[in-house]
């Protein structure tokens, strides 16, 4: 065969390579976490290669543009951590938005909320014990116990019905307790405390102090905190007393409400769009 030949066959090979479907391209291994600046209100995602997991939904539409803009064409899991606006109002705009297969909840939902949960392919209230793995992430609720009944009566008890996640990925730990208060942690300690340990903590409450303890950094001892919260919020939020408890545990700290956007690849986590 003479060196033409052998130059031709060679190129044919190259591009039927490339056109071949079936030829793996490069795929991102890494997790990476947002946690989107909503004001007063908590919105976060998970993306992998596999999976595409919102938590919360902020307070208003505006979290579609924002997920728009992180490449997300549709959720696999959809987490509503309790029924309070600052976590459940960009649900409608979602769901019309983006297809969701999945759909998790702990509380009371009623009304044109829980209308809405008939766009997901499946709608379930989930309580500790339960688990989902999707590639390498793996999901495991840790509040609130089997059973347990949300009471509608008062802020708090809403507060500390709230779904409590862990995710984890290769060597990357994330808890989100969406608004978990003291006597919730208090459960989670007696219950669950082997599982607490995580790298980055999504402070509960939005940096409440009825959210965040010494005991509650003690056992979760988060090397980074988010604390997802508005600016001049009318709450106070972050409470002094917490911001002092984690910087004597010389976590790295982020607040929504002074840098924006917070992104974090595996447990590296930095300020901005």
């Amino acid at each position: 065969m003479n060196t033409r030949a052998v130059v031709f066959l060679a190129l044919l090979s190259l591009c039927s390579c490339q056109q071949n479907p079936h030829v793996p391209a490069a795929v991102d291994t890494r997790l990476s976490a947002t946690f989107f600046d909503v004001g007063q209100g908590d919105a976060a995602l998970l993306q992998t290669a596999e999976a595409t997991i919102v938590i919360d939904t902020g307070r208003n539409g505006e979290i579609v543009q924002f997920l728009r803009q992180q490449g997300v064409t549709h959720i696999d899991l959809l987490v509503l951590s309790h029924p309070h606006a600052d976590h459940t109002g960009g649900l409608g705009a979602i769901v019309r938005s983006f297809p969701v297969t999945e759909l998790w909840y702990a509380g009371d939902y009623r009304g044109k909320l829980r209308q809405m949960f008939h766009a997901a392919r499946i709608a379930e209230a989930v309580a500790a014990g339960k688990t989902k793995t999707i590639g390498r992430l793996s999901l495991i609720v840790l509040h609130p116990e089997p059973g347990a009944v949300n009471a509608r009566g008062g802020e708090s008890d809403v507060n500390s019905g709230s779904l409590v996640i862990k995710a984890s990925y290769g060597e990357s730990r994330y808890m989100f307790p969406g608004d978990c208060e003291l006597g919730c942690w208090e459960e989670l300690f007696n219950l669950h405390r082997s599982d607490l340990r995580a790298d980055v903590l999504k402070a509960a409450h939005h940096g409440s102090r009825n959210g965040t303890s010494s005991g509650v950094l003690g056992n979760v001892r988060p090397t980074t905190v988010i604390i997802s919260c508005g600016r001049n919020n009318e709450y106070g939020h972050p409470h002094q007393i917490v911001l002092v408890m984690i910087q004597k545990l010389g976590a790295r700290l982020f607040r929504t409400d002074e840098q924006g956007t917070i992104h974090c690849t595996g447990t590296d986590c930095r300020a901005g769009a």
